[in-house]
C-alpha cells in the first residue's frame, strides 16, 4: 500500500465517525453580528458520528439545551433514529453545559449550519432543537440572517421562546441558597430578562419554515403553551396527538409521539401536520421510546438527574446577574 493510499484510508476512517476537515476562519457575511469565538473552538464544537451528510442522507442538526451536551442529548435517541429514516445528525456541543451566555452559544449554532453546508457539498440543513437550544437557535437565525440561507426548517422541542416564570418551574428552588448566583443562562432565561427584550425587538418570527413541538406536562418551561409560540410558525402539542401522553420536559428527547411529530415535520419542509400523522396510524401513543433509540426510561430518568446536576456543578460559572445584551443587539 503507497503512502498515498495509506493516508486515504486513515482520511476516510476519521471521516466515519466526524468531520475532520476543520475552517479556521469565521465565515462573515455582511449584516451578521460578529463573532467572539474563534473558528477553530465553533468547528471543534460540531460532530457528526454517522459521518458527512450526503444528498442521499441530508443533514439535521441538532441543538441540546440547558445542563447537558450534544452527546448526552441526542447519542443514543435521535442521532440512531435519524439514520434510520434516512437522515445524518450532526450535533452542536454548547459550551459550559449550555450554562453560559445565550448570546456565545448562538454563535456555536451559526457557525454549525454553515460548516453543514460546506462539508455536505452546500445542502441545506434542518435544525431540531431541544430547550434553550430554541431560542438559541432563533437567536442565530435573527441576528447571523446568513444562516437562512443554508437552512430550510426548524423543529423546536419544548422552547422557550417567550421566557420561563422560575415560580411555577421545576427549576424554582435551582439557585437558592446561592446568594442570588446563577449562571448566566438560567438570568436569561427568565421571563423579562434583556436576553429576551432583544430577541423580541428583532425580527422575532418564524426565518425559515417552523413546528414547534411542546407538552401540557412538560414541568420545566412554564408556561409551555405560551413559550412554544413563534410568530408566523406553528406550535403542536404531543397531547393534540396522544391526549393523556405525560411527557416530561426531559422526555422530549426520547419520546415516540413527539419523534412522530418531529419527522413529520422534517419530512415536510418543517412545517408539520397533526392530521399527517394520525392518518398514519398513532402506534407511537403506544410506545415509550421511537423505534431504534437505544435506552430505557429508567436510562433517561437517571441521566437526566446526572445531567442536570453536571451542568449546575460543572457548567458556567454563577454570577450575579444577567450579562450584557450584545451591542449588535440593542
Amino acid at each position: 500500500m503507497s503512502i498515498l493510499d495509506l493516508l486515504l484510508v486513515l482520511f476516510s476512517v476519521g471521516s466515519l465517525a466526524s468531520p475532520i476537515l476543520r475552517r479556521q476562519q469565521p465565515f462573515l457575511f455582511d449584516g451578521d453580528a460578529p463573532y467572539s469565538t474563534d473558528a477553530a473552538t465553533l468547528a471543534a464544537a460540531l460532530t457528526c458520528p454517522n459521518g458527512v451528510p450526503t444528498k442521499a442522507a441530508p443533514p439535521v442538526l441538532l441543538v441540546h439545551g440547558t445542563s447537558t451536551t450534544g452527546e448526552e442529548s441526542w447519542g443514543d435517541g435521535y442521532v440512531p433514529a435519524l439514520a434510520a429514516e434516512g437522515y445524518t445528525a450532526c450535533y452542536v456541543t454548547l459550551p459550559g453545559r449550555a450554562m453560559g451566555d445565550m448570546q456565545i452559544s448562538s454563535e456555536y449554532v451559526a457557525y454549525g449550519l454553515h460548516y453543514i453546508s460546506q462539508l455536505s457539498g452546500e445542502l441545506k440543513t434542518a435544525v431540531i432543537s431541544h430547550s434553550q437550544g430554541g431560542p438559541v437557535t432563533q437567536w442565530a437565525l435573527q441576528f447571523f440572517p446568513s444562516t437562512k440561507t443554508v437552512t430550510n426548517s426548524f423543529i423546536p422541542l419544548s422552547p422557550d421562546f417567550d421566557g420561563i416564570n422560575f415560580l411555577g418551574s421545576d427549576l424554582n428552588k435551582v439557585c437558592d441558597g446561592l446568594g442570588s448566583l446563577c449562571q448566566a443562562s438560567l438570568w436569561q432565561q427568565s421571563d423579562g430578562s434583556k436576553y429576551y427584550d432583544a430577541l423580541h425587538a428583532g425580527n422575532f418570527e418564524a426565518q425559515v419554515p417552523t413546528t414547534a413541538i411542546w407538552s401540557k406536562t412538560d414541568g420545566v418551561v412554564n408556561p409551555p403553551k405560551k413559550n412554544a409560540k413563534l410568530p408566523s410558525g406553528k406550535a403542536i402539542a404531543v397531547q393534540d396527538l396522544c391526549p393523556l401522553r405525560f411527557v416530561l420536559h426531559t422526555s422530549m428527547t426520547t419520546d415516540a409521539a413527539v419523534f412522530a411529530l418531529a419527522l413529520d415535520a422534517l419530512q415536510n419542509g418543517g412545517t408539520g401536520s397533526l392530521s399527517r400523522v394520525v392518518l398514519g396510524g398513532l402506534k407511537a401513543c403506544f410506545k415509550n421510546s421511537a423505534d431504534n433509540m437505544n435506552g430505557s426510561i429508567a436510562d433517561d430518568i437517571k441521566s437526566s438527574f446526572d445531567e442536570l446536576i453536571d451542568g449546575y456543578l460543572l457548567g458556567s460559572p454563577r454570577v450575579a446577574e444577567e450579562p450584557p445584551v450584545m451591542v449588535y443587539a440593542l
